[in-house]
């Protein structure tokens, strides 16, 4: 009896330890990004996995075409806290070529500051996240994850209505990528994120369709670092 209690419990063990080893926990990536089909710049993605935190950023570095997206020059950062087995927000700073602003979250509120405007107060009967903080969320809690969030974006609380598909292909120049996939709509706009299941679920592409045409697309040009 007691002999088959600790196989189970090495067994449990073994899966849980397996399990971990399989989350992405530091990566940094390089991506370019195109404007209605036409390379506009590069996005770097950096991931810093500590001991109950987690840094992430996104800086985009585009030229004329990649302003008209709003991504000239802009940096995100998001710093989650790992509490419960959950990975919640704390603190979340966007910086472009016009702006500079930070959000502290509380839970189901959060605090907007910046030198631009008066601290503004948001609140949501659900957990408020930011953009940044939900790509970490796909990459490391599918699929074990809810498919409706609330989010901060652009200074505005949106709900994101999550759907995935987890038998996606996706193709980069001759390179393929058996992906799971998220999607939502935003208003006649549809946002795609593609992760790569041979990659710890690594962000490999975003596409954002407008009245069903491509106008943004980032793909994975290089993965410097991955574990």
């Amino acid at each position: 009896m007691i002999k088959n209690i600790v196989i189970v419990l090495l067994v449990l063990l073994n899966v849980n330890s397996y399990s971990d080893n399989k989350k992405l926990s530091n990566a940094e990536a390089s991506y370019i990004f195109y404007y209605k089909d036409i390379a506009a710049g590069t996005m770097d993605l950096s991931i810093k996995n500590q001991k109950d935190v987690i840094n992430i950023s996104t800086t985009y570095d585009g030229n004329f075409l990649a302003s008209l997206a709003n991504k000239g020059y802009r940096k995100e950062t998001s710093l989650i806290k790992k509490q419960n087995g959950k990975l919640l927000p704390k603190e979340y700073t966007y910086t472009d070529d016009n702006e500079t602003y930070e959000i502290i979250f509380n839970d189901n509120t959060a605090k907007l500051s910046s030198e631009h405007f008066e601290d503004q107060h948001i609140k949501s009967r659900n957990k408020i996240y930011d953009p940044i903080s939900m790509l970490i969320i796909l990459m490391q809690s599918y699929p074990n994850i809810e498919s409706t969030y609330s989010v901060i974006s652009k200074k505005n609380l949106k709900i994101y209505d999550y759907k995935f598909n987890n038998d996606a292909i996706y193709k980069i120049n001759d390179e393929v990528y058996n992906c799971y996939s998220a999607e939502y709509k935003s208003g006649n706009k549809i946002n795609y994120y593609y992760f790569s299941k041979e990659h710890k679920n690594l962000l490999i592409a975003i596409k954002i369709n407008k009245n069903n045409k491509e106008k943004i697309r980032i793909d994975l040009s290089e993965i410097h670092n991955l574990d």
